[in-house]
């Protein structure tokens, strides 16, 4: 796809809906007489700056601010009809989709959703509460979306979605990573990785969610979450099989948030004689280089946030503190665990936000291990095996 004509078209639209907004004196937004119809363009401008420990990082010495996304948020509404659509601008003149679906509101508490949609699992849709993501989503558990259908079910005590992909995401558009083949990832693939041709097929996902009060430990969500699909894979011509499960929880008291989850999963690919099968290869749309996971293991994550409120500091509101861990087990006995935490704020200054992270780990591609990509995998062959190596991220941004 024409990257210059998606990025043109990006722009084209926000002129477009600004020029509706103007016309009806509502800055970026536009509304029918009786409110049965809007139409609203909002988004953020986010730039980044970042240090890095180890030597081969091009972000190694005092470095500079970057830019980093230019995402533009449209929403809107015709009676019970509603559009939530996400295009991506990023770095190295990358784009991406972070959403784009239509719905159909039946009633109260029930909805459909076509078009690019959230593929609901766990913790939904983002695993952490920092900037930096972590381990769930570079094994495919956050921010991931697929052409297809869901339907949701949602009211006081429950939170249900069911979904059906027949494809994942083209990679020249994934924001977050997904199982694709060496041919998908054309433009970040690296030679040794060509054996690796499974793509998913026809995946349905299932997450049930149960919210309930408690008197004086606030409000809580306890659920369970589950995915299948077949593997194809494109040199045998045969099909494998996909599965995932998980637990998650939720839980907010006062101005505490702890969030937990537990996933398993398994690639059973059908793959030519001497391909590895303990490895499967995962991707996204080129920002950054194709890599292994191990084709079966357990991820758990626990993260912990505490908002401090603020007054009389100009338009800074709030500062929500936090802490994200997360913990990466592989079936294969002799390979290692890899682990990953984040401590940092975020300052909330509307319409600026700014992120502060400071992320140690070991064994994970995205600090160090992205020399070979075997930080997912076993971990023994990087010159960075099982040693601690930290990052220090600032992003900042601001919304319109």
């Amino acid at each position: 796809m024409n990257k210059t004509l998606i990025a043109s078209s990006l722009v084209l639209l926000s002129v477009c809906a600004t020029s509706y907004a103007v016309a009806n004196d509502h800055p970026l937004e536009w509304k029918s007489d009786d409110g049965s119809a809007t139409f609203k363009v909002g988004g953020v401008l986010r730039f980044n700056h970042r240090y890095e420990q180890w030597d081969e990082s091009q972000n190694r010495g005092a470095g500079k601010l970057d830019f980093d996304i230019f995402r533009l948020d449209l929403t809107g509404k015709y009676d019970d009809f509603y559009l939530n659509a996400s295009p991506i601008i990023q770095d190295q003149e990358m784009t991406s989709v972070e959403k784009a679906y239509v719905g159909y509101k039946i009633n109260p508490e029930h909805s459909v959703e076509a078009g690019l949609v959230y593929k609901p699992f766990a913790i939904y849709p983002y695993p952490q509460n920092g900037w930096t993501y972590h381990l769930p989503f570079f094994l495919g558990y956050g921010n991931n979306i697929a052409p297809g259908f869901n339907w949701n079910f949602n009211n006081p005590a429950w939170d249900i979605k069911l979904g059906y992909y027949p494809r994942m995401l083209d990679a020249d558009l994934r924001y977050s990573p997904e199982s694709g083949t060496y041919d998908d990832f054309s433009e970040n693939h690296l030679p040794f990785q060509a054996a690796y041709q499974n793509e998913k097929h026809h995946q349905f996902n299932a997450r049930v969610a149960h919210k309930f009060d408690t008197q004086h430990l606030g409000k809580h969500e306890v659920g369970f979450s589950g995915a299948v699909s077949e593997l194809h894979n494109t040199l045998t011509k045969e099909d494998g099989d996909y599965y995932a499960m998980g637990v998650h929880s939720n839980s907010n008291y006062e101005r505490w948030n702890l969030q937990s989850s537990i996933i398993h999963y398994e690639y059973d690919a059908k793959n030519p004689h001497g391909v590895d099968s303990r490895m499967t290869l995962m991707g996204a749309n080129g920002l950054t280089p194709s890599y292994f996971i191990a084709s079966e293991g357990t991820v758990g994550s626990v993260n912990l946030a505490y908002t401090l409120p603020i007054q009389d500091m100009g338009k800074l509101k709030a500062i929500r503190f936090y802490n994200d861990y997360s913990y990466f087990d592989k079936t294969e006995s002799d390979w290692k665990a890899s682990q990953m935490n984040t401590t940092g704020a975020m300052f909330i200054a509307k319409p600026f936000m700014v992120w502060a992270d400071y992320t140690w780990a070991k064994n994970a591609n995205i600090l160090g291990g992205a020399q070979n990509g075997t930080g997912l995998t076993t971990g023994q062959d990087s010159k960075y095996s099982d040693q601690w190596l930290y990052r220090i991220n600032l992003n900042l941004g601001v919304s319109f």
